[in-house]
């Protein structure tokens, strides 16, 4: 069900960009895969130290990723940011 949804979404932003001759580019295209792995760590309900633990980093390197990551994303909470990257597909959760 979810594959199905990215399709839809890819036909989308295809026809879109063909309707307004404008490219719809996503979001967290950006994101490097240490920011995408400390979104992930915070979607999956980790604090700022626990994700620090789980990627063997420091807390304040997991601040600076965040605070990256939301200005790449356009977010102004990590709630915001993790829920953008996934919706964007980004991150995927394993429930």
């Amino acid at each position: 069900m979810i594959q199905t949804a990215r399709e839809a979404l890819v036909d989308l932003e295809e026809y879109l960009a063909e309707s307004t001759g404008r490219r719809f580019t996503r979001r967290t295209s950006d994101l490097t895969d240490r920011e995408r792995e400390v979104l992930y760590q915070l979607a999956a309900g980790l604090t700022t130290d626990e994700a620090a633990l789980a990627l063997h980093v420091s807390p304040h390197t997991v601040r600076s990723r965040l605070k990256t990551a939301l200005r790449k994303v356009g977010a102004k909470t990590r709630e915001q940011a993790v829920a953008i990257a996934i919706r964007e597909g980004a991150i995927e959760l394993d429930l």
